[in-house]
């Protein structure tokens, strides 16, 4: 019995001491000085604020204007009716190929044929009036005055009949392709009605409505580009004279063919205004409140305050503060101060 009380007063103690023993740990940890935490700016010192950067070199600059204009073929033409007379056949389509003088329209006779005869009897006229004078000519037996008279009636009377003519069959005043034809057979036109419109697409063209302040930077010979792509035209034509009502002057751009460029849509252009071979120039987003950051060797930022001099879409020219071999923030410069470590993340 006496053994059995020995052992549980032992037990008793064994328990008193852990517990007590576990208390004083918690109480020594909660009293323990807390660790110091790190705040922004020391974790940002420590392990270096993100950057990207490029080397900063010389290269060539160019200076490039954007403008949307009217898209048309070097030359263009429009066959119009010249009688009320119904079409009878189109010979054409849109697409079609087509040469100089080719038949296009045939028109009825009926309003015209009257002209026509008219026209051809004269000129039959004419035709026996030379015929019947040339011998007495050739003799001497009439007057050099009335021997041109003759052949001049006969001139005459020859366009006189080909332009009677013209008015039955139309033709095409040029070599192109046929962009549009607006009318069907069967219908009656008014006279001077468009109905085929014919386009040279050997080159293409495309016109531009600048204002004179936009005038000053451009010279005939430019080189301009198809907005996204390399097809490269170059400025043909600048106009010396305001449109009267829009106070805009016309500039055309003359391209070589290409599928890109469809006559009557818009097309947007990429003017060349300035161009140098070799300068500074970095992009837009680098350069803020007329400075830009860099990163030196031991990785520290500064910055730095830099002249700019032109400026493109997306570059702009650095005139001076700024030195080839420079490495310069153009990610991250949101968070740089002066002498912050740095971590280059790209570049």
């Amino acid at each position: 019995m006496k053994r059995f009380l020995n052992l549980k007063w032992a037990s008793i103690l064994v328990v008193a001491i852990v517990i007590v023993t576990v208390a004083f740990a918690r109480v020594v940890e909660v009293t323990k000085p807390a660790e110091p935490t790190e705040d922004v700016d020391q974790i940002r010192q420590r392990t270096g604020v993100p950057v990207e950067v490029v080397v900063v070199e010389e290269a060539p600059f160019e200076l490039r204007r954007n403008f949307t204009g009217s898209v048309r073929g070097i030359r263009s033409a429009t066959v119009r009716a010249i009688t009320e007379d119904q079409i009878l056949e189109i010979l054409v389509r849109v697409g079609q190929p087509v040469l100089e003088d080719a038949v296009l329209v045939r028109q009825s006779s009926r309003g015209s044929m009257s002209a026509v005869n008219q026209a051809d009897a004269a000129y039959n006229q004419a035709l026996r009036t030379v015929d019947r004078l040339r011998p007495v000519y050739e003799q001497g037996a009439i007057s050099e005055q009335n021997w041109d008279e003759a052949l001049t009636g006969l001139r005459v009377a020859e366009l006189n009949l080909e332009t009677a003519q013209r008015a039955i069959v139309l033709t095409s005043p040029i070599s192109g392709i046929v962009t549009d034809v607006l009318v069907t057979s069967g219908t009656f036109p008014g006279a001077g009605d468009p109905l085929v419109r014919i386009s040279d697409l050997s080159r293409m063209q495309v016109l531009l409505k600048v204002s004179p302040g936009q005038r000053k930077e451009l010279a005939l010979g430019q080189p301009a580009f198809l907005s996204g792509s390399e097809i490269r035209g170059e400025v043909t034509r600048i106009a010396l004279q305001a449109d009267p009502e829009s106070r805009l002057l016309e500039v055309e751009i003359t391209f070589p063919e290409s599928g890109l460029l469809l006559p009557g849509a818009l097309s947007t252009v990429e003017i060349v205004v300035l161009e140098k071979e070799s300068t500074i120039a970095v992009p837009n987003i680098a350069v803020r409140d007329g400075g830009v950051w860099v990163v030196d060797e031991e990785g520290a930022a500064h910055r730095l305050a830099v002249e700019a001099g032109l400026r493109s879409e997306n570059q702009v020219e650095i005139l001076s503060g700024l030195r080839p071999g420079a490495r310069m923030v153009v990610a991250g410069a949101s968070l740089l101060t002066e002498g912050v470590q740095t971590r280059i993340v790209g570049g």
